[in-house]
């Protein structure tokens, strides 16, 4: 292709699916992609630019999918400065090496940010969600310094890492857990509104507007999507955790337990939306 091989390449529009390979000599200035599948005479040749959520093919390419399977959602999770044990849980993911970042959820908080992927089945080991931020979960939901030593001695007694197995103490396992439900709970209401507003300033006749709307919709609808399947994971897996039972009611899956752990919404039921 000579000089001409990246105008050429660029023509070449992107499959999220596909698994044609793209390959390239510099030196003889050769390209070649090798196609995964046969085509027909005159139709188009995809290729996939790379495993890349919304939020980065609509940063770097300009362009959206209606579902895209590999889209992801960041969550920013901190250790409260009023918390009286703030210090002692900073020292502690410190010690197990997992970085830190200042003012992540406003001023003088300490937190980091995890990637959640979509949980395919909420029956299953939770995949998807990092063992990393089920990890940072546990050590937020400590109350005491025992609890905190109980935890890193549990942790020794494997492979050293926090978030490697479910806590003994399955009280404290659920606290955790109603953590992370909390919070997505909260980034699921945000989103919902987010497009519902969309929506609502929807262009009858197309146009530049239209399309930023619609890759904006595409971009949060799979967020959407994300935050969902981890939500459903994470009451099912408590739900199993401390004997629940679990309903549909109106499109809500509701947990209701005998215990009094605290809960996302009250001490006695957690809902998630299952739309």
């Amino acid at each position: 292709m000579g000089n001409n091989k990246w105008i050429v390449l660029d023509f070449l529009n992107h499959d999220g699916l596909s698994d044609a390979v793209l390959l390239s000599d510099e030196e003889k200035e050769i390209s070649e992609v090798i196609a995964d599948r046969d085509y027909a005479i005159g139709e188009q040749v995809l290729i996939r630019y790379g495993k890349f959520p919304n939020s980065t093919l609509l940063l770097d390419f300009g362009f959206t999918l209606p579902f895209n399977t590999h889209d992801q959602v960041q969550i920013c999770v901190d250790v409260p400065l009023e918390d009286p044990l703030c210090t002692m849980k900073l020292d502690l993911l410190h010690r197990h090496r997992m970085p830190m970042f200042t003012n992540i959820n406003g001023p003088g908080s300490s937190g980091n940010s995890f990637t959640i992927r979509e949980v395919r089945s909420c029956q299953g080991k939770g995949k998807g969600i990092p063992q990393s931020l089920r990890a940072f979960a546990r050590v937020l939901s400590i109350e005491s310094p025992e609890e905190l030593k109980d935890l890193e001695a549990e942790a020794a007694e494997h492979d050293g890492r926090l978030g490697r197995r479910p806590l003994k103490n399955m009280e404290n396992e659920i606290k955790a857990n109603q953590i992370l439900i909390s919070k997505i709970s909260h980034m699921v209401q945000s989103h919902d509104v987010s497009i519902k507003s969309l929506n609502s300033f929807s262009c009858a006749n197309g146009g530049p507007h239209d399309l930023r709307r619609r890759m904006a919709e595409d971009l949060l609808a799979g967020e959407l999507r994300v935050l969902k399947s981890a939500l459903a994971w994470l009451v099912n897996y408590n739900a199993r955790l401390s004997n629940s039972k679990a309903t549909d009611v109106d499109g809500w899956r509701v947990i209701i337990r005998r215990d009094h752990v605290r809960g996302a919404h009250d001490n006695h039921a957690v809902a998630a939306s299952l739309n």
